[in-house]
């Protein structure tokens, strides 16, 4: 019969298996100290061994190192590249990126809207309202809770969220209260009594997917509304900027046309808008105090400077641009430049006009025509002019300028069409 094979690791004088290398190594050296050259050829055989099993050299050892280190950093390993053409994946990142925020943007908003619902269902069928607002997961194929991985049992049983429907354990489940639940939806939920009946105590089993898009959405909210108070008042004063901005460039308009001879503005006009300018420009000033005298947060070392420069840029601005406005023009001195105005002006026939050449001016503000007792109804344009003038005297008041223009264009040919009217009927008279 033949005799068994005998492995592992097995001296090579006693043939005894020591199960180890450290084992068979000691014991060579205790009991067979006086064959080194053998005790060197095991040394040598076993990492050569070591090395021919785990398929590593000096090299790999080296790369594998490199790739542990590496991974510290969540980097990943790359072959160095020389350089050459460089390629911009930032739009690609951005259409990725937002395909995303929309999709989660998409998903948070269906969570708030099923809440909503959710809040208005009471009663003792509020279980079946509730599965056939948001169909449940069949869980007779689930075996293993998804979150964590638990087997469900007679003591784990399988649990329903109530915002998606899935399937989880009782520990991976979370109970949103009634009151936490009417914060959330604030913006959409409106409380008319009938139709929050249940008790504020009661609440409602999600998963904790659910639970984290609803907290980001809050974390947002809040976020809006806390803002900082440096940053509402910088807000606050770039709005009156924008608002000052727009009423300089109307005030030199005004101006020029007052001091040109011509009559489309009044000397009231200009005297309201400098005034106007006066009072922003008073806020600006007083905003740009509250800024530079907040208190500086010991972690925000640069808000100091910050602040002054936002203080500095609005002192200048006001002294360059608001403070250098030219005055208007008093009555003295606008009376006679209308005067020389009108004796350069050559009289010139009036021109015919036909009634469909009228321009028509497109009236959005939601001002209506104001008719006069003596307002005769016999003639159309006298009645269409008085609406005009009408209107003139609301856009004046509301200072918006532009309108004003086009009205008094629209009243110049109101007068012309009229005034020929009347010619021909002289004519025919005679």
């Amino acid at each position: 019969m033949a005799e068994a094979i005998a492995e592992g690791f097995l001296c090579p004088i006693c043939h005894k298996d020591l199960r180890s290398p450290g084992n068979l190594i000691a014991h060579f050296q205790d009991l067979h100290s006086e064959e080194q050259d053998i005790l060197k050829s095991i040394k040598d055989f076993y990492g050569k061994a070591k090395k021919k099993i785990l398929k590593l050299d000096e090299k790999d050892l080296e790369i594998f190192r490199n790739e542990v280190r590496l991974e510290r950093y969540y980097l990943e390993y790359s072959e160095p590249q020389d350089a050459g053409q460089i390629k911009s994946h930032t739009d690609y990142y951005k259409a990725i990126r937002r395909d995303r925020l929309d999709h989660r943007t998409a998903e948070t908003n269906k969570l708030v809207i099923r809440l909503d619902r959710l809040l208005r269902f009471y009663g003792s069928d509020r279980k079946q309202q509730e599965q056939e607002l948001v169909a449940w997961l069949d869980g007779t194929t689930v075996t293993r809770c998804p979150s964590c991985a638990s087997s469900f049992n007679i003591t784990r049983r399988k649990h329903h969220c109530r915002l998606c429907g899935s399937i989880m354990c009782n520990s991976c489940s979370y109970f949103l209260t009634y009151e936490t639940a009417q914060t959330i939806v604030a913006p959409v939920h409106t409380n008319n009594g009938s139709e929050s009946q249940a008790s504020e105590s009661e609440s409602l089993r999600i998963c904790n997917h659910c639970l984290d898009m609803l907290e980001c959405r809050r974390r947002v909210q809040i976020e809006q509304m806390m803002q900082p108070l440096i940053c509402q008042l910088y807000n606050h004063l770039q709005t009156v900027k924008s608002q000052v901005q727009n009423s300089v460039e109307t005030y030199h308009k005004v101006y020029n046309s007052l001091t040109s001879g011509e009559r489309t503005y009044l000397l009231q006009d200009a005297q309201n808008l400098r005034t106007t300018i006066a009072k922003n420009a008073e806020i600006l000033d007083t905003l740009s105090k509250k800024i530079a005298s907040m208190p500086i947060e010991p972690d925000t070392p640069k808000q100091h400077n910050l602040q002054n420069s936002i203080r500095k840029a609005t002192s200048i601005y006001i002294k360059d641009y608001l403070l250098t406005l030219p005055a208007p023009p008093t009555v003295e001195d606008l009376e006679k430049i209308r005067a020389e105005h009108a004796m350069k002006v050559v009289e010139e026939d009036y021109v015919p006009v036909m009634r469909n050449n009228i321009k028509k001016v497109t009236v959005t503000t939601g001002w209506t025509p104001t008719k006069a007792e003596n307002e005769s109804d016999e003639d159309p344009l006298i009645e269409q002019m008085n609406i005009v003038k009408n209107y003139i005297d609301q856009a004046r008041q509301a200072q918006r300028f532009e309108e004003v223009v086009s009205l008094q264009e629209n009243l110049k040919m109101l007068k012309e069409t009229y005034m020929q009217q009347q010619r021909v009927k002289a004519n025919e008279a005679v």
